[in-house]
């Protein structure tokens, strides 16, 4: 490297721009460290919700159909049943029915109205949990999608102030530059001009190389 480049723009050592970056081009890498597994938990939480209301939308009736393919009678329900069969066939044969086809219908329709009772609880109880969970994936996917939000703002930041670094720089360098030449410019003219001819030798010189 000549002495011109380094007059005119060469090994600035303590150039402001490079040492700010120093601090800069670690934003990217912290920011991603910080947001990245946040922002990777949503993107998983909104596939998982997304491929959920696209069954629902598609074919409701078989998502309800697939939630109760789960059902079995409950305990509760059983203990009920044994409960109403025997007060029913009390009561049948206490008026001498017992056994008879009015017996059974009785005894057929409560056990079917506790069996539906016992599914819709079921029913209820699944789809319960079941928002309870969409509600918490919907969660998870919001928490993403303000992440990725800060990690683009925190890395458009760090851009920008390299950015405006890297224009203030060059700006400053062709500041410098113009000064420089016309320093040089002014030191030439004189010196030419005091070898052609004294003191009006140089102010001609001057004028000539940047007066």
């Amino acid at each position: 490297m000549g002495i011109l480049d380094s007059i005119f723009g060469g090994g600035h050592k303590n150039n402001p721009m490079d040492s700010a970056n120093k601090y800069l081009n670690k934003i990217p890498g912290v920011a991603h460290q910080g947001y990245d597994p946040y922002v990777n938990q949503g993107m998983e939480a909104s596939g998982r919700t997304s491929d959920i209301y696209e069954q629902l939308l598609a074919d409701p009736t078989a998502f309800i159909n697939k939630i109760m393919g789960g059902y079995e009678p409950s305990e509760g329900y059983q203990f009920q049943k044994e409960q109403l069969t025997k007060d029913l066939g009390n009561t049948a044969a206490a008026g001498g029915v017992a056994g008879t086809p009015m017996d059974q219908m009785n005894q057929g329709q409560g056990v079917q109205k506790l069996l539906s009772g016992d599914m819709q609880q079921f029913l209820q109880t699944v789809l319960g949990m079941f928002k309870t969970g969409l509600a918490g994936e919907e969660g998870v996917a919001t928490r993403g999608y303000d992440a990725s939000g800060k990690l683009t703002d925190t890395l458009g930041s760090a851009l920008n102030q390299q950015g405006g670094l890297a224009f203030n720089n060059a700006q400053q360098e062709n500041k410098n530059r113009g000064d420089l030449w016309s320093m040089f410019g002014k030191a030439l003219g004189t010196g030419t001009g005091a070898f052609l001819g004294g003191t009006p030798g140089a102010y001609v010189g001057s004028k000539i190389f940047g007066g």
